[in-house]
């Protein structure tokens, strides 16, 4: 019910911004015919600037602490009123894409209606996946309490939590996150938050091919839905994915703008920029390279100054109050680097720094980055084959189609092409410490490869009208023939049928062999519960640390517990439950002050119960803040251990204990 009740709020959330993404699009492209492409890719490209400017108006709400439901309602209601003829223009939209399909269907065309089941599939699988609570400590130390801050402050201040790192640096998703949760206080309104922006940018990426959208839909989701880097994280309440689709969609407008001259296009280029700027720091590099991309049409007077100022101003109202923030507070518009830190020591930062450096797995600590070198460069085309190429079959699918686009259409693909190299070189030579980093370099990759399908498809296209002939159209006039000669409903019964086996193959080989999981965007044991094999409950127990315990904890109502191992224990314990924390554990930056403190500390704090971890002990300890907490932290531990009883153990080495008290002197 509650998954129900949040993709209803997200769905308002999106007709919002639909609303007044329609009225910016026909604003800006007045005196210009067409307008627009057509209804449906108004609707299908709609969806992330339309994301963009609800954050946007979220955004100024929050910086004066309106953002809070009695503001926030009447203010859409009102917008919404007002441009209820735009509202009215969706939903004849929506229909008319309906209607369109029906007629495709009736005709013959399969198309239309397997990208519908298949993105219906699509939304169900990831609407189950976000059932379970995310595994990062991130999610539940840093991104929901910082959206949670926001809503509870109706904006935003300094830090806005108890972090100076986390506290101050951009927070534009956050805020996304926090319009979800102003109206559903769950972690799940953040997680199918993010899944919109995932599905808005599947979407967008659809739209941009001028014929085959549906048979592309499919494509894309070869390409990219259906592949194990993205679609696990898109119920993940992390950054990485949307700030992704966010900088990727920005260049795709930039191509369309490219390809079309509409104003509206490269707004909404400024627009996803400025999103996915106020999102991260490591996003500002694709203002250098859009910019870089601009040039010539500035230089030679194609982008006229009003309209390079309101993109300007467009890019501004979403990333500017994060920097100008810094600035004012911190002196420091992009805290705490190159210009200083206050609030974070000399040491921290150079912890940090030589974190960021160097990659996390000391095993590719071998690699050069140093890409003035010959060595440089053969590590960097090594990388890019091992982890992203080898072993891929859709990775070597979107290879050719890439260099088919650039043998079809040079220049209508280069831009793209030359991005998705510079961004790769850019995180390899900058920020070559995981493989997550480059999310938005592999994203614009797979996005160039389809864009590249569809412009060979329109290549053939042209070529078969202006000079017929040759192997291809031959072939293609024996299918057409072919399809004549079959009843249309038998030839959509059939490529049904075809797909079918394609995509759900793995599938029924999964139900009579289930040895593996069938799909390999799919997290280890999510079949078993889709098909009802495995309770969701002991799914979670096998794949996620201190589920159990957590779990028995909340259910006995245990208080207090001394979990110092775990940053996110609190916010872990209160998502494993469905709730917020009740005070269960006792805050894990809580430790005694010496040695001496040890019975002093437990005595105090009315210590009942506690957590050993007895695996991961190095990891451990950095995540507490070095060894000599974490030291202090298995020595209280060992003082209770031997008038304590054991109640339950985990599979990941997690012990949760008794403390009966100290003996009576």
């Amino acid at each position: 019910m509650t998954v129900l009740v949040v993709w209803l709020v997200v769905a308002a959330i999106l007709l919002f911004g639909l609303t007044l993404n329609r009225a910016l699009v026909l604003w800006l492209n007045r005196g210009v015919q067409p307008a627009v492409r057509d209804g449906t890719d108004l609707l299908l490209s709609g969806i992330l600037p339309g994301i963009a400017l609800v954050g946007g108006l979220a955004t100024a709400l929050g910086v004066i602490h309106l953002l809070r439901i009695e503001i926030v309602l009447p203010l859409a209601a009102s917008l919404m009123i007002w441009r209820r003829n735009d509202v009215l223009a969706i939903f004849v939209d929506l229909r008319n894409l309906a209607v369109i399909g029906v007629r495709a269907t009736a005709k013959g065309n399969p198309f239309p209606l397997l990208a519908s089941g298949a993105f219906i599939v699509l939304i169900g699988v990831i609407s189950i996946t976000a059932l379970f609570p995310a595994g990062s400590a991130d999610v539940w130390a840093f991104q929901i309490p910082l959206a949670q801050s926001i809503v509870s402050h109706s904006g935003f201040v300094t830090p806005q939590i108890d972090s100076h790192f986390y506290g101050n640096i951009p927070l534009f998703f956050n805020v996304l996150f926090a319009s979800a949760l102003l109206f559903v206080d769950h972690w799940l309104a953040a997680g199918l938050m993010n899944a919109a922006i995932f599905l808005g940018f599947l979407l967008l990426l659809t739209s941009c091919a001028h014929r085959w959208r549906a048979a592309g839909l499919l494509l894309v989701f070869y390409l990219i839905a259906f592949q194990g880097f993205f679609t696990p994280g898109a119920a993940v309440p992390l950054t990485d994915l949307p700030r992704s689709c966010f900088s990727v969609a920005a260049v795709l407008y930039l191509w369309r703008y490219f390809e079309t001259r509409r104003p509206s296009e490269i707004v909404s280029c400024a627009l996803l920029l400025g999103g996915a700027v106020g999102g991260k720091y490591t996003e500002l590099q694709m203002v250098g390279l859009i910019g870089l991309a601009l040039l010539p049409s500035i230089y030679r007077g194609k982008m006229s100054l009003s309209l390079f100022l309101t993109c300007l101003a467009a890019f501004l109202s979403l990333a500017g109050y994060w920097y100008l923030k810094n600035l004012i507070v911190l002196g420091n518009p992009i805290y705490p680097f190159i210009f200083g830190h206050p609030g974070l020591s000399d040491q921290w930062m150079a912890n940090y720094r030589l974190e960021l450096g160097r990659a996390f797995d000391p095993a590719n600590r071998v690699f050069v980055t140093d890409l003035t070198t010959r060595q440089g460069w053969h590590d960097f085309f090594f990388i890019l084959d091992d982890w992203f190429l080898d072993r891929r079959q859709y990775a070597m699918v979107a290879l050719i189609l890439i260099i088919g686009a650039l043998l079809a259409s040079f220049r209508r693909i280069f831009v793209l092409v030359a991005t998705t190299a510079a961004m790769f070189i850019i995180w390899y030579a900058v920020m070559f410490n995981h493989i997550r980093w480059a999310t938005p370099s592999y994203l614009l990759y797979f996005s160039t490869a389809y864009i590249g399908a569809s412009l060979i498809v329109e290549k053939i296209a042209v070529s078969k009208t202006a000079q017929p002939g040759g192997v291809m159209f031959a072939v293609s006039g024996r299918v057409r023939a072919g399809h004549r000669a079959v009843n249309g409903h038998l030839f959509t019964l059939a490529v049904a049928v075809i797909a079918l086996v394609v995509f759900c193959r793995p599938a029924v080989k999964f139900i009579y062999r289930p040895d593996r999981q069938p799909y390999s965007w799919m997290e280890d044991g999510v079949m078993d519960v889709l098909i009802g094999r495995q309770k969701s409950d002991d799914f979670l127990g096998t794949q996620r640390e201190g589920y159990i315990i957590y779990r028995y904890v909340a259910a006995n109502d245990l208080r207090t517990v001394f979990q110092p191992f775990d940053i996110g224990s609190a916010l872990f314990a209160a998502a494993y439950t469905g709730g917020r924390d009740k005070g269960w554990l006792l805050p894990p930056y809580m430790l005694p002050q010496s040695e001496n403190d040890l019975d002093a500390f437990i005595k105090r704090n009315n210590i009942r119960y506690f957590i050993r971890v007895t695996e991961k002990q190095e990891l451990l300890a950095d995540r507490m803040g070095g060894a000599a907490r974490f030291a202090l932290a298995e020595k209280t531990i060992s003082r209770m251990l031997p008038e304590s009883t054991l109640l339950l153990k985990d599979g990941f080495g997690w012990e949760l204990y008794r403390f009966d008290g100290f003996p009576s002197q």
